[in-house]
């Protein structure tokens, strides 16, 4: 597509104004100096793509004389070409005699430009069919977009590698808990259980003592076993996914008097470590908000496996919620919760959509497509 050596970055056609010098009455203006002040290409065309009409931005753009432009041949005269230009809308507009609209880029200058063509109702002095060519420059926005899906790719990626970051952190953690600490409350259970056996008759009052300090060393050996797995459950790295929130739905919901209904369709797969981590996470979010907020009796999930995509749905019959409300409440902990939820699916280029009202309970489906599915098991 060549354009006019004089002004190579400019292909905005502009809108087409009538041929005829009309006067508007009621403002008392001329419409063609309407048309002349718009700062674009307006140009009127017959269906050969020859130029009827057009108005002096075309002029001053291409810094051409006035009979070097009417009556030629558009694609020449703004392209410096002998055919259409590629993706021209004028070729449908003829057509289907209807408005055309499309976004086009002039592969040699890389300039972007918005081309509108649309038809006349009434013919041309010579009953020919008339169109209204409008183009405009939108180069900058363009590059505006292009800027902020980068930036937005880049924020993704970033936020992605911290979430890594953060797992792997977690990970090291419960590592060291279960190395250490953990051993160590088995190991001081172990010896309160012999010192118990060891006691003489008659030691009554140490026995309990030594009892109860076994009990209680006991209780903190399980809240640390509980801090573990939520840190990072073993299951999920040695069997996967599934029997990952399976458990975790025992550990979560069960043991507070939720009934649980899981089930599985499809071909159960691993998936990539990323990817089961992240919906992992998810998934124990959502447990967190069922219990916390939602005091529900029952939750129903169910996990889809198929080709390309994991398909999850998670129905409870609890208390509820005004969605918009929660997404509005920044200091929320629902509004963060969901928050959170929506940020790890986003990472993941996965979708969303939950549907809750106060008193009927809350459902989330999520979609997660398998983009890598070599990876995937």
């Amino acid at each position: 597509m060549n354009i006019k050596p004089a002004k190579p970055e400019l292909r905005v056609v502009a809108k087409e104004s009538a041929v005829k010098q009309t006067t508007s009455d009621s403002i008392g203006l001329n419409i063609n100096d309407l048309i002349n002040a718009l700062p674009f290409y307006v140009i009127i065309l017959d269906a050969n793509h020859n130029i009827i009409e057009t108005n002096e931005a075309v002029f001053g753009q291409l810094g051409m004389k006035r009979e070097d432009i009417l009556g030629k041949y558009c694609p020449a005269v703004i392209h410096g070409m002998n055919q259409p230009f590629k993706g021209c809308p004028l070729e449908q507009a003829v057509e289907t005699n209807q408005s055309v609209e499309r976004e086009l880029q002039d592969e040699k200058s890389k300039r972007w430009v918005r081309s509108i063509v649309y038809p006349i109702k009434s013919p041309g002095r010579d009953g020919k069919k008339l169109f209204l060519h409008i183009v405009m420059d939108i180069t900058e926005r363009k590059r505006a977009e292009e800027q902020l899906q980068t930036s937005h790719e880049q924020l993704r990626s970033l936020s992605a590698h911290l979430e890594s970051v953060r797992e792997e952190e977690k990970k090291k953690i419960a590592r060291d808990l279960h190395d250490e600490a953990s051993q160590l409350l088995a190991s001081l259970n172990v010896h309160l259980e012999a010192a118990i056996e060891t006691l003489p008759e008659g030691s009554t009052k140490t026995k309990k003592l030594l009892e109860s300090s076994q009990a209680i060393s006991l209780r903190i050996l399980d809240e640390l076993h509980k801090l573990i797995y939520d840190l990072r459950p073993a299951l999920l790295d040695e069997l996967g996914l599934v029997p990952a929130i399976s458990s975790l739905a025992d550990s979560h919901l069960t043991v507070s008097g939720v009934k649980v209904k899981f089930s599985t369709t499809g071909k159960i797969r691993r998936l990539q470590p990323s990817l089961e981590t992240t919906l992992f996470r998810v998934i124990q979010e959502t447990f967190n908000n069922i219990v916390k907020h939602a005091h529900a009796k029952n939750v129903l999930l169910i996990m889809a496996f198929r080709k390309d995509r994991v398909n999850i749905r998670i129905k409870d019959d609890g208390a509820g919620f005004d969605i918009k409300q929660a997404d509005s409440s920044k200091n929320s902990l629902k509004g963060l919760g969901l928050l959170g939820i929506k940020e790890r699916i986003n990472l993941i280029g996965g979708s969303m959509i939950i549907n809750s009202s106060p008193g009927c309970g809350t459902e989330i489906k999520l979609e997660i497509p398998l983009i890598d599915e070599e990876n995937d098991g």
